[in-house]
Formats: C-alpha cells, structure tokens, sequence
C-alpha cells in the first residue's frame, strides 16, 4: 500500500493568485477573534461504514479534525464558534480522485491552480497523481499545509515504461532514486519486459514503496497479482486474461486496454479472475468514465455538453472530439457495446469477490474534466452493479483502508474533517453527489458561494 500522507493539518488559507474576493472560511478575520471551532448544523450524517444515516446533528470541528457530533436539538449555539448552516443536507467524507494527472511544473503555476480548485470544487480533498515529478514533492507539502488550495496530494515520481526502463539493473536503479527522492509511490506504464517488472517489483520491496498503474502485455495480469502490485488501474491486463486458450485471439497484444480483444473475451473467467484479485490482495481504479465516454454511444454533442465542459478550451475540446472519433471508427458500435458491457461485469465481480476497488477516473484526460468527471465515475460503478453506497466506499472508506490512514473516509469524532455537503441522499441517487453546497478540506470551509467564485475565476483562463 502507498505510504500514509502526513497528518499535520494546519487551518491556514492562502489564495495568492487565485483570491479574487475574501471566503467565509477559517482564514477570515472574524473566524481569528473566535476559538477556532465550526459547527456544521443540522445536517443528516452518512456512514460510509454501514449507511446509517444519523438526522437533526451538530458536527464540531476544531483543529483541522472532527472534535464531536452532538444532537442538534440538544444544543445552542456553540459560543466563540463559527457557525455554517448544515440546511438539513447531508453530509459525507471528502472523495479522492484516485487516478489524477496533476500538471507539470512547465504548465505554469496558475494552470496547476485552477486544476486543483476544480477537483476541490467537487468535494475531491484527496488526489493520487500519476504521473509526477519532482516538483510534485514541493507542492504536495504546499497542499498538505494549505499553502496551496486544494486537494491532499499522493505523488508518484516519473514513469516506468518502455522508454524509460532499458534494463534490469537500469530499472532498479530508479526504483532507488525514487524511493530516497520521497516519492508516495512508482507509477508503471507499459513497454516493461518481463525481467524490468521483475527487478522493479523486487527493488520496491526492499525499499518499501508501492508500484502502481499499467500492466505490460509481456508482464501479464498472473505476474502482476502474484508481485502484489498495489494498483491496477483502467482494468489493464484483464482482456487479455479473459480470453480463453482455445481462442484466436488467445496471446494477442491488446489496443485501448483490449476493446480489439472483445469479439473473444468470457465473461465466464471474470469471476475467477475476482478471486484471484481478491486473494492477491491487488486493488483496482476501473477509470469507466474514461472508457466509456471514449468508446460508448453518447454522442459527441452530448459529451461536449456535459458540467465542467465549459471550463475546457476550444483548442482542447478539438483534440479531445479528434481523439474520440480516432478511436470509434476502428471499432462497430457492437464490438465496442460488448467490451463495455464485459468491463461492468468484471468490475461487478470484483466487489463480489472482495477485491478491493478505489474511485478514479483518469484526469484531466480525453473527455474527463478534474472533479466533475469523479461523480461520472460514481454513476457509471452504480451503472455496472455496485449500490450507491458501495460507490461512495470507493473513494473515501476503501480510500483510507488503502492508505493504512485510519482516521480518515468517514465523519466520525477523531477523523480528518474533509467533507462535502450535500443537498440530497447519495444513497438514494448517486448523482446526489453533484449537488454541493460545501466543502471542508482540513478544517477549512469553503460555502457553496464561494467555490462559485473560485469556479468563476478558472472559467475565464480555461484548461
């Protein structure tokens, strides 16, 4: 598992750039004149855990943590505390973005801003970046300590791929120069060769860190659980493993995660597969949303129109619509409906089996705009078969389980207080998760108002 992010919350909040008009958050002068404690009241509060919903609470956070949660009735208000009106919705933890791409240094400062108020914006207060470097390491303390605004962040370093990796020995190296670096995790790509896997996996050992991501066509699905890789994430490697011996297409390399392989694939090896994942102890990011909107039958009008879109450039909707339509014409709407239908199963079969999954949609990738696209990711698991309350689990109880962080993924009293407020029950519709009306990160409030604001701001720059 990836090594537990740090735990020192600090309530500062410093915008820079990006601080147009003062927030009603702790930051604020009138919150310095008081003790430091938020009462977020009434509120309905969800239990990942078990789906108890608790009505008419009072949940009190001081110091970046979730001090108590009292009776709403039985209670006035809190004196020297600063009170946030919970209008009866409900509350949840903050989600995590398990599959991010969080820009590069060269993008520019502002550029990485805006992505990371987008994901906050959506009640994400938890990203993995997949694909980092080193200023990664710099801005995830940024982050960490509320320097910067938004979501935690858990760093890869660059990529382990067919390029970057041109031996064994070469491979070990980098496991050991990322591993003092202080990067979180090693982050896989494919192009390995088996004995590169090899060496990456038992180096990472020694050195205690997690390997993660893709899995090579010559490593296999068989490898890469028995080397107990930490994540697979976009469901690699098991098209290839659901087509049986006797096919055609048995041992042929796969494109798109193997949509080419779909005609062959049986549905009947998903189960086993499950198991074997589940027993393996290999967690798994399916990133549908990708997937789907990529090779599904929404049509591209429909996919431009979506929430978040007009955040996106011109330039960048081209190049994401070019990238669709690239990929739809080499593949009938038939092939394409089934290698979906196959991915729902396999990933139905997976929360049977027990196999641990986690919440993350790959972005900002082709059609995927950061955080609007996770509560995507949400309707397509409840899609494929998972409840809404399952779902949730995946990207704030499973989340935190992953991470070895105990309190965190839950609202309970000792947890981190990342929340989102909600204005309807997730459990009753998922798509419930698109209607905020706050966000908590560490301890710092942000109202419905102001994450217009900020969402304001990010709207004139584009992505």
């Amino acid at each position: 598992m990836t090594r537990a992010m740090p735990q020192n919350l600090v309530c500062s909040l410093v915008l820079g750039a990006l601080m147009l008009v003062p927030l009603s958050c702790p930051a604020s002068e009138e919150q310095d004149n008081h003790s430091g404690a938020i009462v977020i009241s009434p509120v309905h509060v969800i239990s990942i855990e078990t789906g108890e919903i608790t009505s008419g609470q009072s949940v009190i956070i001081r110091e970046g943590l979730i001090d108590s949660i009292v009776s709403h009735s039985g209670t006035g208000p809190q004196s020297g505390a600063t009170q946030v009106d919970g209008k009866n919705a409900y509350l949840i933890p903050g989600l995590a973005e398990m599959h991010a791409h969080i820009p590069s240094r060269s993008r520019g400062e502002q550029y990485t801003r805006d992505i990371l108020l987008l994901y906050l914006a959506n009640g994400i207060t938890t990203t993995r970046g997949m694909l980092g470097e080193p200023w990664h390491i710099e801005l995830r303390e940024k982050l960490e300590s509320q320097e910067w605004t938004g979501p935690r962040l858990v760093t890869s370093g660059p990529s382990f791929n067919g390029r970057s990796v041109s031996s064994p020995e070469q491979a070990a190296e980098m496991v050991r120069l990322q591993s003092g670096a202080g990067y979180d995790f090693l982050k896989l790509h494919p192009g390995l060769e088996s004995e590169e896997f090899a060496a990456i996996a038992n180096t990472a050992n020694d050195e205690d860190i997690p390997f993660a991501g893709h899995v090579s066509f010559e490593v296999g699905l068989d490898t890469a659980l028995n080397q107990h890789q930490a994540t697979i994430d976009h469901l690699d490697g098991y098209a290839e493993a659901m087509v049986p011996e006797s096919s055609p297409l048995y041992g042929k390399a796969p494109s798109f995660f193997g949509i080419n392989l779909a005609a062959e694939m049986d549905s009947g090896l998903a189960p086993p597969l499950a198991r074997a994942t589940a027993t393996a102890g290999v967690w798994n990011v399916p990133t549908l949303s990708l997937i789907e909107n990529m090779a599904g039958l929404r049509g591209l009008e429909e996919l431009l129109a979506r929430p978040g879109m007009q955040f996106v450039s011109e330039e960048l909707r081209q190049r994401w619509t070019n990238n669709v339509n690239g990929m739809r014409e080499q593949y009938s709407p038939g092939d394409r409906e089934r290698f979906l239908i196959l991915r729902r199963t396999l990933v139905r079969e997976l929360q049977a089996a027990g196999a641990g999954l986690l919440l993350g949609s790959d972005a900002p990738q082709i059609m995927n705009v950061p955080g609007y696209s996770i509560h995507e990711e949400l309707a397509y698991m409840v899609g494929a078969g998972l409840t809404p309350l399952e779902a949730l689990r995946s990207g704030t109880l499973n989340v935190a389980t992953f991470f070895g962080n105990g309190n965190h993924g839950e609202v309970k009293p000792g947890y981190v207080a990342d929340l989102v407020l909600l204005q309807s029950n997730p459990l009753d519709d998922i798509t419930a998760t698109t209607q905020i009306l706050g966000v908590m990160r560490g301890g710092t409030w942000f109202s419905r108002e102001d994450l217009d604001t900020l969402l304001r701001a990010v709207n004139g720059r584009d992505i």
